[in-house]
């Protein structure tokens, strides 16, 4: 099973700055990819497997601080292949909202690029 088939909703196409918070040490990336669950967070530095880690990172005007779970690490491939795989945690209704709201953004943002 690979791992789009393992997600609950889709991803959609993403490029925004992300900082990752880790212990004391902070990661500056960008995203590849986003959902209602979670994100894949481009890096040749993965943070290990299992960790929880706070991220942050803007969407237009909407500004998201999170907690997320890095659940799967691809250290092979091209640059834009390289990174984590986080699942968010810890979502209230509000923050689950503003996820989707974000989500939709880019989902809308993109379609406009298209046409």
């Amino acid at each position: 099973m690979n791992n789009s088939e393992r997600r609950d909703n889709a991803r959609v196409s993403a490029r925004f700055d992300v900082s990752c918070l880790h212990e004391g040490d902070y990661l500056i990336s960008f995203s590849k990819d986003i959902s209602v669950d979670g994100m894949f967070i481009c890096t040749d530095t993965p943070i290990d497997t299992g960790s929880i880690i706070e991220l942050y990172f803007k969407i237009d005007d909407l500004k998201l601080d999170l907690d997320a779970k890095v659940v799967w690490i691809n250290s092979s491939g091209t640059k834009k292949d390289r990174g984590m795989g986080v699942k968010f945690i810890n979502l209230d209704s509000a923050g689950r909202g503003n996820i989707l709201r974000a989500v939709n953004r880019v989902a809308i943002l993109e379609q406009e690029m298209i046409n």
